[in-house]
């Protein structure tokens, strides 16, 4: 199939370029509709295995790219679409502020988890500069830095949910000690009816997930995903091609173009909380999404089999990561400061995103690579 698409006219791999992609972003935004209703129904979403799942759910569309790009021996394309991923999905939350009324996006949020989800994300970004510009050092044949950045992915994200547990911007300790024990009161409650409901009704609780997931619900769910595989495997050959014929370059396609596409279903899900008024959903989402991307790096190099994949991508990729640190710095400033007046719809903190994406779009042009 890939070399029938290599075969095709230029013009017809952007149309398949363009429609894989609407396949991308309609599956994409089905699959986190029916995920969230999946999760309504069965409670997973209380365990912290089942957030983990619904952050790669919601970033199937860079797994199947990545997937796709690697195993066409582009992993060039592949590493800077989870990338260009990070800075395109940051530039999302700008394009979110301006459907919000009367006040800006960071300076509606009071909760400081999202901030601390930034830090964290530039933590990991900065490490993942390092490792690009670093020579790895290959373990069979997947690098030590790919292992070492999905280690600290997984750090974080527990970091993450325990700071939001243990509520450590609360400023005095009795505050934080009555806030457990009321917790602990309610917690032991919820495991006295949780029994009782059990003795009650056996099983039913497996029973209704399985009934759930052979239901229509789990078949649409079903068909969305393998929709979002199957336009991540056209996104990324006819990307291939384009780059090559056009003398783009598959780092500049991967970071924009195929970053853009895989970005889409994003879009929709951080303007639709946005609109809610769910601002804290809106930057967790995003924020979310960006750490799980730097951890599939591992995903890719253990599909390239050729060596360690960060050594094949150079000084534009980490590029690519110091802007996606320059973007998300911008939004720690403006969650931190809390300003809510707003220039043309937009906060202060989401203009300079704009303009600095820009500004680094028109560098990252003029680095770009085969």
């Amino acid at each position: 199939m890939a070399n029938f698409i290599q075969d095709l006219p230029l013009i017809w791999n952007i149309v398949i370029f363009v429609l894989a992609g609407m396949l991308v972003w309609g599956a994409g935004v089905k699959l986190s509709k029916y995920a969230d209703e999946i999760i309504d129904k069965t409670g997973i979403s209380e365990v912290f295995i089942g957030t983990l799942g619904l952050a790669v759910i919601t970033s199937l569309p860079e797994v199947a790219t990545t997937i796709s790009a690697t195993l066409a021996n582009n992993v060039s394309l592949a590493i800077n679409n989870l990338f260009g991923s990070i800075a395109l999905q940051v530039l999302v939350l700008a394009v979110a502020d301006a459907f919000i009324k009367g006040t800006s996006l960071s300076g509606s949020l009071e909760n400081p988890v999202s901030r601390f989800q930034a830090i964290c994300l530039s933590f990991l970004l900065s490490a993942a500069a390092i490792a690009i510009l670093y020579e790895d050092i290959a373990i069979f044949h997947v690098g030590l830095w790919s292992v070492v950045l999905f280690c600290l992915y997984l750090a974080l994200f527990y970091l993450i949910n325990y700071f939001k547990r243990m509520k450590w911007w609360l400023t005095e300790p009795e505050e934080r000690e009555s806030i457990g024990k009321v917790k602990a009161i309610v917690s032991k409650r919820m495991e006295e009816i949780k029994e009782d409901d059990t003795e009650e009704e056996g099983d039913s609780g497996e029973e209704k997930l399985s009934d759930v997931v052979m239901s229509k619900l789990g078949l649409f769910f079903l068909l969305s995903a393998m929709g979002i595989l199957a336009g991540g495997y056209f996104v990324a050959n006819s990307a291939d091609v384009i780059a090559e014929r056009t003398g783009i370059g598959s780092s500049f396609m991967g970071y924009f173009f195929v970053g853009l596409t895989t970005s889409l279903p994003e879009l929709s899900t951080t303007i639709s909380a946005a609109k809610l008024k769910r601002y804290r959903m809106a930057f967790s989402n995003i924020f979310g999404t960006n750490l799980l991307n730097v951890g599939l790096v591992l995903l890719a190099d253990l599909l390239y089999l050729e060596g360690p994949a960060l050594d094949e991508v150079g000084n534009f990729a980490a590029a690519g990561a110091v802007l996606g640190i320059l973007l998300t710095s911008l939004y720690q400033i403006g969650l931190t400061i809390k300003y809510k007046k707003t220039f043309f719809r937009l906060g202060f903190d989401s203009i300079l995103v704009i303009i600095f994406y820009i500004i680094g779009a028109t560098i990252l042009f003029n680095m770009r690579q085969g």
